[in-house]
């Protein structure tokens, strides 16, 4: 399969905060992750999730979250405790990460190991470039974190 563990980074360029996934992802490739470790941008992947992670048994997904807590917080999610639907962006045709995971389980396609490393947002206003500072000075901790909880997926 090439990759063990698959880090997938979603975002929208062009929504302010919610392209903060993407921006995990440019990060990403430039530090020395654990051999076996890919790391995908996949903007806003909607139903396509389900593809980028097939074959695949270790999949971390990093999205912006929205659940009222401080912009800039890294929240870790896995399978089995899930954030609610409505914390994390739509995406295309209000189809999102969750809904796919949803899916997912219901076809018995989810991954053995799944986290999702989430960083809270302060908007998602559509047609603005760049982060808002508080989600930029996060980019690098959640990053940290994600290499983090691939070194224990890889153990």
């Amino acid at each position: 399969m090439g990759s063990e563990c698959n880090i997938i980074c979603c975002g929208n360029l062009y929504s302010s905060d919610d392209a903060v996934g993407l921006h995990a992802a440019w990060k990403l490739k430039t530090m020395k992750l654990p051999e076996g470790v890919q790391v995908i941008e996949a903007g806003t992947p909607g139903l396509n999730l389900l593809d980028l992670w097939e074959g695949h048994e270790k999949v971390i997904i990093v999205d912006a979250v929205m659940s009222g807590a401080v912009p800039g917080t890294i929240h870790v999610f896995d399978g089995s405790s899930l954030p609610p639907r409505d914390a994390l962006p739509l995406c295309l045709h209000g189809f999102n990460v969750i809904d796919a995971i949803d899916l997912a389980r219901s076809l018995g396609k989810l991954p053995e190991e799944l986290r999702i490393v989430g960083i809270e947002i302060l908007t998602e206003e559509a047609y603005y470039e760049g982060l808002s500072e508080k989600v930029e000075a996060a980019v690098e901790p959640a990053c940290r974190r994600v290499f983090e909880e691939a070194e224990k997926m890889l153990e």
